[in-house]
């Protein structure tokens, strides 16, 4: 049971009348047996029923949005055995994903209806953005919503083809509850998973304060191999020579976090909510293998550790603040992040003829960002509705390959070509960057049944950065230690985003959306370096690109609520969109605007009961995607679809609950995921792949004991093919092959 201090935010204005009221709804979203992307929840009587969601900053029925959106919520998770972005990414129709860094293992990106690139969606968490490439664990939410098409008027900037949101779960000053839940598998030629969480929620001061927390150990196996073989010298391929043995399961990972969040009515009026969520990743190794998907054993000259960290902490105040007419919400958060890879970089220094001489590359990053946003929603009496609100953020960023890489002081490279203790090569970029943004969203009731919405954000960003690049190579080329000039951008917009929406009964919502989204300009930090390289007329900087989505859909109630069946088509227009296009060698580039493009394609959600403790889901995807105009860039031309963007996905899931004759409670689940072909962002074809998922178990008083199958078909996929920190490689990342386990979670 969930409780509540306060009604977070307002309620919609405007909610169709179903079955369901908002108080159950709430309930729903704590323990409901939601079907996945769908959020919807079967009763005994076979009926479903919504629950609530804040996709629009105010709290509404999901089948009252009026955008095309998914949601899990926690249950939903529990169920599907999700644990971290990938397990429920590939069950949401028209959402992607895929690797846009350097052979990094932080580099993960997703993207929605088609729009690939950095930083073209946003990742929240709570009403905080932070890093896409971050891989939140998903053990203690209250619910994941991914909502579809650009959301530039209330989330701001990087929301481009979309975004993902997730929701932590609040105190309950009602109850003192938790939970314990432990798990372990094996993974087919691999090693074994292992996973322990808990959570406690503890009612404090007669009910006026609450306090939640949580903590997970989650130890992922490794599947690949590393074989050493000094004598050969083509990194991933040849036959092995000389004398060799074998690292197994490089790839093994473990993860830490926690968090802890305190509520406190602090009047009839205020509420207060400190809180702070902290998680640790590391990585003996990134799932990447060399050339093919199915090629689980890395040929190496070198026993080189390629490790990676990830360690991040997020400390947040959330203040609500109730007046007569709405409330206003405050949520000031302050985010830092660090990350470490280690690739092995021998074949970065083969032209040297060292191909031998044991050679490791290090990227580092760390950032820290605060972030303020206060908003006022209204609940305003009679037909008018309003969202405003004022946005800050601060991002400082330190990052590149720091003097102890590739070449290390004292190796047998350093004292043969007599560096004297310096790298071969180093670079550090520093960046400051401040965004601002008023934004505001009006809803106006003309009649009974149609609501005309609009909005818009004004935004302003500024933007600083330096580049210094050092070691010995630039001696090699007479050039010395290269420090960039300061370089910066400066610019301002306007999103605008209209509506309407039609609500003919109480089971038909049709609405259509006309938005625009955009993603900030940047710094071309390799200006300096390119200049004096040779190649002029570099550009400083690129500007903010941006798209217009035309969205229109409906969504329906049928058969006495046991059906509901959501439809959605949009198109989408991007202009000035960005490319690496300038090649100036030595590993140095810069990006410009540079073309148009366009994606085109349509969303279909169904969820029934055909039987009281009988769901079944169903979703569909598609996108087409194109380049309309190719503009300066050489490696695309007009016609070619967006990188990473299969045209096709979709997801079949089916739940049973059923009780045996001697009141045994009993569960299974099964679900299909297709991702359809894909071109990635290097131009080679990425196959279709299909994922099984089976999990099955036994329902007791407090207890919920499971047996899941994942990956079933032992399918391999090419997720993609990250470039690799150092030249010489091929990387492909995949992912995991068939695992089996077991799990068992405990109530108290």
């Amino acid at each position: 049971m969930t409780g509540k201090f306060r009604s977070i935010g307002a309620t919609s204005a405007r909610t169709l009348t179903r079955p369901a009221a908002w108080l159950s709804a709430v309930a729903l979203v704590a323990f409901g047996g939601v079907q996945g992307a769908y959020a919807e929840e079967e009763t005994d009587a076979g009926v479903l029923e919504e629950i609530l969601v804040t996709a629009t900053k105010r709290e509404s029925a999901i089948q009252d949005v009026p955008i095309s959106m998914a949601a899990f919520t926690q249950e939903d998770l529990i169920e599907m055995g999700a644990v971290e972005f990938a397990d429920y990414a590939t069950a949401v129709p028209n959402l992607s994903f895929g690797f846009s860094g350097e052979g990094r293992q932080t580099s993960r990106q997703f993207q929605v209806r088609g729009i690939f690139g950095a930083s073209t969606s946003a990742l929240y968490i709570n009403d905080t953005p932070v890093p896409i490439t971050m891989d939140p664990r998903v053990l203690d939410v209250e619910r994941v919503e991914v909502l579809r098409g650009p959301q530039g008027s209330l989330f701001g900037s990087r929301s481009m083809g979309g975004l993902v949101r997730l929701v932590t779960r609040q105190p309950d000053p009602e109850e003192s509850y938790g939970s314990l839940h432990a798990r372990a598998g094996t993974v087919k030629d691999g090693g074994e998973d292992y996973l322990v969480d808990g959570s406690f929620n503890i009612p404090l001061a007669d009910g006026k304060a609450a306090l939640r927390g949580s903590a997970y150990y989650v130890a992922d196996a490794g599947f690949i191999d590393r074989l050493v073989d000094p004598d050969n010298s083509i990194v991933g391929g040849g036959d092995p020579s000389g004398d060799e043995y074998t690292s197994s399961e490089i790839n093994e990972d473990r993860t830490t976090g926690f968090q802890l969040s305190l509520g406190v009515q602090a009047s009839d009026n205020l509420y207060i909510n400190p809180g702070v969520i902290y998680q640790k990743f590391e990585s003996d190794g990134p799932a990447f293998v060399d050339n093919e998907i199915d090629n689980f054993v890395k040929v190496r000259q070198h026993n080189l550790d390629e490790t990676g960290e990830d360690e991040y902490y997020l400390l947040s105040l959330d203040l609500e603040i109730g007046l007569e007419a709405g409330a206003i919400l405050s949520s000031t958060t302050f985010f830092n992040r660090e990350t470490e890879d280690l690739e092995d970089g021998t074949q970065a220094i083969a032209f040297l003829g060292l191909a031998t001489v044991p050679v490791r590359t290090i990227e580092a990053g760390d950032s820290d960002r605060v972030t303020q946003e206060i908003r006022f929603v209204s609940e305003f009496d009679g037909p008018f509705q309003l969202v405003a609100g004022g946005f800050y953020q601060s991002v400082e960023l330190d990052g590149g390959f720091p003097p102890e890489s590739f070449v290390e002081p004292g190796t047998a490279m350093d004292l043969f070509f007599g560096f004297g203790g310096r790298s071969f090569f180093s670079l550090l970029v520093e960046s400051e960057s401040e965004e601002i943004g008023l934004f505001g969203e009006a809803s106006y009731d003309l009649n009974d049944q149609l609501t005309f919405i609009a909005g818009g954000r004004w935004f302003d960003i500024e933007v600083e950065s330096s580049r210094k690049d050092g070691g010995a190579l630039f001696d090699l080329y007479g050039t010395g230690e290269i420090a960039g000039a300061e370089l910066s951008l400066s610019e301002d917009g306007f999103n605008p985003r209209v509506g309407l929406q039609w609500l003919p009964n109480s089971d038909v919502n049709v609405y259509a959306n006309a938005a625009k989204g955009y993603r900030p300009g940047g710094i071309n930090s390799a200006a300096t370096a390119c200049e004096i390289l040779g190649v002029t007329n570099v550009p400083s900087s690129y500007d903010s690109d941006d798209l217009w989505s035309y969205e229109v859909g409906v969504k329906t109630g049928l058969a006495d609520n046991r059906v509901t069946l959501n439809v959605a088509a949009f198109t989408m227009d991007w202009n000035d969109f960005r490319s690496p296009t300038i090649n100036c060698g030595l590993g140095f580039g810069a990006s410009e605007n540079t073309g148009e493009a366009e994606s085109r394609g349509f969303e279909v959600d169904v969820v029934l009961t055909p039987g009281a403790g009988f769901t079944v889901a169903a979703g569909v995807g598609y996108t087409n995607t194109k380049i309309t105009d190719a503009g300066a860039a050489t490696s695309i031309a007009e016609g070619d679809p967006l990188p990473n963007v299969p045209e096709w996905t979709a997801v079949v899931t089916v739940n049973h609950d059923f009780r045996l004759n001697n009141g045994l409670d009993l569960f299974w689940r099964a679900d299909y995921r297709y991702i359809d072909s894909s071109v990635s962002r290097s131009g080679l074809h990425r196959p279709a792949y299909r994922l099984v998922n089976l999990r099955g178990g036994v329902r007791l008083d407090r207890m919920d004991i499971a047996v899941y199958l994942e990956n079933v078909t032992n399918e391999h996929a090419n997720l993609a093919d990250p470039n690799e920190l150092s030249d010489g490689l091929n990387l492909l990342a995949v992912n995991r092959p068939f695992t089996a386990g077991v799990d068992l979670r405990y109530r108290f």
